[in-house]
């Protein structure tokens, strides 16, 4: 679905020092203004929150509180060792410690492919069945916002598409990403014990190249398809 975004970028000069710098250098974009959706992920956790009387809501990774403060949810925690949420730590710990659990939770921590399936196993262990996972930033546009570490000056999504490729292939759960605010998944546990499908050795040296190549095997759905089987699971 994603490939009719794929546009090749004119040569330029400075692209010659960017391959000597860089190795995983690219000249193909996706090219998708996400300006222009008039979606973003509170729209989609929102709508998610409703769904649950009492709905216990779980963010990890708070930032600024964009987000956490938007979740019309009174039974919330928000984990960031940082900046926001209620709860200064990190994700790694809070779960070592948390005995509760979560209706909805949403992941946007660390953009690195190992501590974002980490923080996914973590929370599939603590999520209710029927529960749904939000993951922010799942579709890297370019080269250098999917490049890790994260490059000054550039939007960042990480290498975390690896855990869409991931999550596509367990069993027991739906997922797709929506074509909005830079890529939002979206997981629903259908089954209480989630074994999550471990392709870490084939995934953990890949770059934005193969996600080009590879996207294909994820489901991608637009905003109103997502709002719909949002309310409907």
């Amino acid at each position: 679905m994603l490939k009719k975004y794929y546009r090749k970028v004119n040569n330029q000069e400075i692209h010659l020092k960017l391959k000597e710098q860089y190795d995983n250098f690219c000249d193909t974009i996706i090219h998708i203004n996400w300006d222009k959706i008039l979606y973003n992920r509170i729209s989609f956790i929102s709508a998610a929150t409703q769904k649950f009387k009492n709905c216990r809501y779980l963010e990890i990774g708070c930032d600024n509180n964009i987000c956490f403060k938007s979740i019309p949810v009174i039974n919330k925690i928000g984990v960031d060792p940082d900046r926001g949420g209620n709860v200064k730590d990190t994700s790694d710990n809070f779960f070592k410690n948390n005995k509760n659990e979560f209706y909805v939770i949403f992941i946007d921590g660390l953009h690195i492919y190992e501590q974002c399936r980490k923080d996914v196993i973590n929370s599939l262990k603590v999520l209710s069945k029927n529960g749904f996972i939000f993951l922010h930033d799942m579709t890297p546009r370019n080269w250098a916002e999917e490049n890790v570490p994260r490059l000054e000056n550039t939007l960042w999504t990480g290498n975390i598409w690896k855990v869409a490729l991931e999550l596509s292939k367990t069993r027991g759960v739906d997922f797709f990403v929506i074509n909005a605010d830079m890529g939002v998944g979206v997981l629903k546990k259908n089954e209480k014990n989630i074994v999550y499908h471990d392709d870490y050795e084939n995934l953990k040296d890949l770059k934005f190249k193969d996600f080009l190549n590879l996207n294909e095997s994820i489901k991608y759905v637009e905003c109103e398809e997502a709002m719909k089987l949002i309310a409907s699971n």
